[in-house]
């Protein structure tokens, strides 16, 4: 899970961003590859970076298995001095900003706010990842690309009304990937949820959440204090 940078509370690293370069970035770019060194920590300013991995098949497209978003940190491989362990591609035209892992660290170690947030996106991943899983006895691709599209709107939401517009426009494709679930499954829920009135789409293609109970509902999840904070996973 990248980790969310908030100027006013995690000023050292802000006073990083500040002096670091911006690198501009055109759709479907790659910045580094599955294998390559991890020398930086990267943090997005603006559009969005697809982390990603291989297909399952010989000549598979990429598949995406998590989404930087603005003001997000991610390659934090770059902090074990290893390996990347996925790819990054820009997801849309985005400009990143390429920091120090050592100053990044030194940031994280001396901010107990800052810390916490990014151990606790670690803890979130890790339930992403298993709650992903499908099966008979999984949650259904409803389910997941409910929760998929409720975290989308806490991390890149904008408050409208009682719902929320995501700031990122995603793709189906992209969507399916996060949900664990086909393109053409994904399309239809949406179109559905459409029809529903529980989701909205712009003139752009963002979507926006328009009755975030139901959502949630669908989810598996049951009285959220906000549409972007996560509530208590409801029992049969």
């Amino acid at each position: 899970m990248p980790f969310h940078l908030h100027p006013p509370r995690d000023r050292k690293l802000f006073r990083l961003v500040k002096k670091a370069e911006r690198v501009r970035l055109v759709k479907g770019r790659p910045l580094y590859a599955p294998g390559d060194e991890a020398r930086e920590v990267f943090l997005v300013r603006s559009g969005f970076v697809r982390l990603v991995l291989p297909g399952f098949e010989t000549g598979a497209k990429q598949r995406t298995v998590a989404v930087a978003l603005p003001w997000e940190m991610f390659g934090d491989e770059a902090f074990t001095e290893g390996h990347r362990r996925y790819g990054a591609v820009a997801g849309s035209t985005c400009e990143v900003h390429p920091l120090p892992k050592a100053a990044v660290l030194a940031g994280l170690k001396t901010a107990k706010s800052s810390l916490d947030a990014y151990l606790e996106g670690q803890e979130q991943e890790l339930h992403r990842l298993r709650h992903a899983q499908g099966g008979s006895h999984g949650p259904s691709a409803a389910q997941r690309l409910a929760e998929v599209i409720i975290d989308m709107g806490s991390r890149c939401g904008e408050p409208t009304g009682r719902g929320v517009q995501l700031s990122e426009r995603l793709t189906h494709q992209v969507l399916a990937d996060l949900a664990g679930a086909h393109r053409a499954t994904v399309t239809t829920l949406l179109n559905d949820w459409l029809y529903d009135g529980i989701i909205a789409s712009t003139h752009d293609h963002r979507l926006s959440i328009v009755r975030p109970g139901n959502l949630w509902a669908l989810a598996g999840y049951q009285n959220p204090a906000t549409p972007g904070r996560t509530g208590e996973a409801a029992t049969n």
